[in-house]
């Protein structure tokens, strides 16, 4: 998007698209620059959101491949203590 500000920007000047004079310029360097802005702002906004998108997406069918098999079993319970030592053994 932002490479095509840049391209169209000197064309719509040389066409008149921006008036006459010196505020013709005013107004394409404006257009050049707002264009840009909004271009790289869209370009990291829309990686922000696509990236939250695949993480959750990633957590989410990650739970669903594994087989309950192979998830691991509650702790088997200790052993019981050993008795107590009988007196005068």
């Amino acid at each position: 998007m932002a490479v095509a500000i840049m391209f169209s920007t000197p064309m719509l000047w040389s066409l008149g698209a921006f008036g006459d004079g010196d505020e013709a310029l005013r107004r394409a360097l404006i257009f050049l620059f707002s264009g840009l802005w909004f271009g790289i702002g869209i370009g990291y906004a829309a990686s922000w959101a696509l990236r939250g998108f695949v993480l959750r997406a990633k957590d989410h069918d990650d739970d669903d491949d594994e087989p309950a098999h192979a998830r691991p079993a509650a702790r088997p319970p200790a052993a019981p203590p050993h008795p107590p030592a009988r007196p005068g053994h």
